[in-house]
């Protein structure tokens, strides 16, 4: 189920990081006439950590790493969802915002337990 959770986070990552960017580049009056994102140096980081959780989300599905590795990018993706999901909410960002909310259930979902066939 680690492995499921991981890949969530990729996915949900990957689409933070297009719509981040979208934003960060997005011309002005396209779509959101009076956007104030644009260029910002707060668009910026949003871009980066969105790279960083889906970079950490890609190396826990994969299983590579030891376990003090897989333990401090799974406490990392954490920070990295709430702090880009807050940082979303300041930007007015609600599709970015959605990303990091499934980005958090898949990280939930990493911890998910398996239930033992063999148990009686």
């Amino acid at each position: 189920m680690r492995r499921a959770g991981a890949g969530l986070i990729a996915i949900a990552a990957a689409v933070g990081l297009a719509i981040s960017v979208y934003n960060y580049l997005m011309p002005v009056s396209l779509l959101e006439p009076d956007s104030s994102v644009t260029g910002t140096a707060g668009a910026l980081l949003v871009v980066a950590s969105s790279a960083i959780i889906l970079v950490a989300a890609l190396v826990l599905a994969a299983g590579s790493g030891g376990r003090g590795l897989r333990g401090f990018l799974i406490f990392g993706c954490l920070v990295g969802v709430l702090g880009t999901g807050f940082a979303a909410y300041l930007l007015d960002t609600l599709p970015l915002l959605i990303a990091m909310a499934v980005c958090l259930i898949g990280w939930l979902a990493m911890f998910a337990m398996r239930r033992n066939p063999y148990s009686a």
